[in-house]
Formats: C-alpha cells, sequence, structure tokens
C-alpha cells in the first residue's frame, strides 16, 4: 500500500482566498440578510477547499485499488485499477504545475494532483502492467 498527499498548489490557495474575502465582504456589510446567508456559504464552501487541499490522499493498494479520498468531509471514491485505460501527465493553466489525467474504461475522466506526480504515475504503471501480466 502506497499512500500519495494532495499538492497544495497556487491555484488552491488562490480559490480559498478569494472565498474567504467574499465571505468577509458579505459579513462586513451585513444590513441586507442576503449577504450574511451569502457570507455563511461562502465560510462554508472555505472551510470545504482549505479540508480538500490539506486532508486529500490517493492510496494505492495491494489488492489493485486506487482509493481516493478528497479530505474528511467529500466522500471516498475507489477505482479498481483494472478499470484504468491510459495514465497521462498534464500541465495547469499557465504551466503552475502538472496533475495526473487518468482515462477509465468507461471514457471518463478523473484528475488527481498528487505531491510527486512522476512517483504515482510510475507507481501506477508498474500496478497497471503487473496487472496485465497476471491476467
Amino acid at each position: 500500500m502506497r499512500t500519495f498527499q494532495h499538492k497544495v498548489t497556487i491555484n488552491d490557495i488562490g480559490g480559498i482566498l478569494v472565498f474567504a474575502l467574499g465571505a468577509f465582504v458579505c459579513l462586513w456589510h451585513r444590513t441586507n440578510s442576503v449577504m450574511v446567508i451569502l457570507g455563511f456559504i461562502l465560510i462554508a464552501v472555505t472551510l470545504r477547499a482549505v479540508d480538500r487541499a490539506i486532508h486529500s490522499s490517493y492510496t494505492l493498494t495491494d489488492d489493485g485499488e486506487l482509493q481516493i479520498k478528497t479530505g474528511r468531509i467529500g466522500r471516498p471514491k475507489s477505482i479498481q485499477i483494472t478499470q484504468i485505460k491510459t495514465v497521462d501527465k498534464r500541465p495547469f493553466a499557465f504551466r503552475l504545475g502538472y496533475y495526473a489525467l487518468l482515462e477509465l474504461n468507461d471514457n471518463t475522466a478523473i484528475s488527481i494532483q498528487p505531491d510527486n506526480v512522476d512517483s504515482f504515475l510510475a507507481t501506477i504503471r508498474k500496478k497497471i502492467s503487473k496487472k496485465d501480466n497476471i491476467e
């Protein structure tokens, strides 16, 4: 079993700051009840973004599963290694970093941001080739 942590990028930090600033402005101008409600909604969104940035992890298990945990609040997702068709390393906008794009057999795509993308890709490719050799 191998676990990779989520990489906190400048995009994550920027989103957290924008949501927090929006919540602050909405609660500062609390003359309207809609602004107060919007402020509390933005606080919840900010807390979810922080939770996702800090507590997300990707675990490759020994029994051929990729478990994606998106924070303590989010639901974990489990994918069989045999369902993965292709694995690519893609750049973010303006080449601010890289993420791994997993294309599944049912033509859906999942993007994940492990801290060490190259090591994650090498490990998952090794597990995929090991599963292909067994079958």
